[in-house]
């Protein structure tokens, strides 16, 4: 039996002499139930060790700014707007801004986490480790977004009132068994499940549920809900109306028409929601297998996720348009996938992968709004390595007066599965950073 309690009293400079210090215990427990007399027989003879393991502890996070002293006021006095006057109007003085108020209600953010585990080991060979936790973090700093216009703030108000709750499950297992008198096979994997959500969180008192925050993940993508494309001119005129800045063009024939969720015949930001999957993956994993058999032996390691969407970014893929990244020049360019799959007046697929081609960006704004027009699974698995190798036998090495030689090929990102086929989805929505590589490698390893 174990029994662990720990405690830290902390302070931090960035909360005031009120909320300054914080109490933050922990406490744990283990049970080793392998080494009980009732665990001999049978229930050994399988399970040959057995652990159970429980902790509950208070953190406290004070991370919450850059700045040292997160409570006082920050004024900058030359920042704000100018005032000029004088003689000709020849004499100017800059004005002062704020950029936050003093506020010594600010205190730590906290969270309760809870951790249950379990190890035990399988006809001793084999070990697994299993881990449920849950994390209550409560007194989030967040905006307030209730602050009236009347109060003639200049910077907004944070206060320590959010919610936020995560829990999921690890679990890794390693091993390796002998087999018969020249062989052996070995395992090891691991996988993370991880879930969360905002319990409470400030935020307007919206008509339509489907714009509140709270009940939602983390990291959820927001955006329009895209049908599919206009048919043509004349059913663009007859849909509610879509247009999203003031140099904007009214839709036509191939452009994305969007759902209008409240029903009030006008696109716009109250008809965004929450779409798909996370943009960052609930479900991680990776698992590997070696064996060898006398002087040969192979491995191979996998990884992948699921449970992740992302978006194609449009204002960086669209064709023919100036690219919003300073660093580049000139238009971008046509992807093949959009070049064989696009509507057109000759191809009026009202569900091509891109819809109609513009010249610049203000005629495309429409299709460039995300949505789940661009929305796509992030999942992927991936053939991570592979290995095979061959030692020398020992006649062979001592003749040629070496202790050990292992000739080996292995290679890197061989293969990867995804229901995204545009480029690699560990790239994201973009395709245009540096591309995950494969690599292969021959080669022989001596020891003199």
């Amino acid at each position: 039996y174990f029994l662990e309690f720990n405690f830290g009293y902390n302070g931090s400079e960035r909360f005031s002499d009120t909320h300054r210090f914080g109490f933050f215990p922990t406490v744990g427990a283990s049970w080793v139930l392998s080494s009980e007399k009732f665990w001999d027989g049978g229930l050994s003879n399988v399970f040959n060790r057995m652990k159970l393991r429980a902790s509950y502890g208070l953190v406290g996070n004070d991370a919450i700014s850059n700045r040292r002293f997160f409570y006082l006021s920050d004024v900058n006095l030359n920042g704000g707007n100018s005032a000029v006057f004088g003689t000709n109007n020849g004499y100017q003085r800059n004005g002062v801004s704020i950029r936050n108020y003093q506020n010594d209600d600010v205190t730590w953010e906290k969270s309760r986490q809870t951790n249950l585990g379990l190890e035990f080991t399988l006809l001793k060979d084999f070990n697994f480790i299993v881990d449920f936790y849950n994390n209550d973090k409560y007194d989030v700093l967040q905006n307030r977004s209730s602050v009236p216009t009347t109060m003639g703030l200049e910077a907004g108000i944070t206060a320590n009132i959010g919610k936020v709750r995560s829990r999921g499950i690890d679990f890794s297992i390693d091993g390796k068994k002998n087999v018969g008198m020249n062989g052996w096979v070995s395992a090891r994997g691991n996988l993370t499940y991880s879930v969360n959500e905002y319990v409470q969180y400030e935020e307007p008192d919206y008509n339509e549920a489907y714009r509140k925050i709270t009940g939602q993940p983390l990291n959820r993508n927001y955006g329009y809900i895209a049908e599919r494309l206009f048919v043509d001119d004349n059913e663009a005129l007859n849909s509610p109306t879509q247009i999203f800045s003031t140099n904007g063009f009214a839709p036509m024939g191939g452009d994305i028409k969007y759902r209008d969720l409240n029903n009030d015949g006008r696109i716009d930001g109250a008809d965004q929601t929450f779409l798909g999957n996370p943009n960052i993956p609930q479900i991680v994993y990776g698992f590997g297998l070696s064996s060898g058999y006398k002087g040969f032996d192979l491995s191979a390691f996998f990884q992948g996720q699921a449970m992740v969407s992302f978006f194609i970014d449009p204002a960086r893929t669209s064709p023919f348009i100036k690219s919003p990244d300073t660093q580049f020049t000139g238009n971008t360019q046509l992807l093949m996938d959009y070049a064989n799959d696009h509507w057109s007046e000759e191809n009026q697929n009202m569900y091509a992968l891109y819809p109609r081609l513009g010249a610049n960006g203000a005629q495309i704004e429409n299709n460039r709004q995300q949505s789940t027009w661009w929305m796509r699974d992030g999942s992927f698995l991936r053939l991570k390595s592979l290995e095979i190798g061959y030692t020398l036998p020992k006649p062979l090495l001592q003749n040629l007066k070496l202790r050990n030689a292992r000739l080996y090929f292995n290679g890197l990102n061989l293969i990867t599965w995804s229901p995204f086929k545009m480029w690699d989805p560990e790239l994201g929505g973009r395709g245009f950073n540096y591309p995950i590589q494969k690599v292969f490698n021959v080669g022989l390893n001596v020891n003199l």
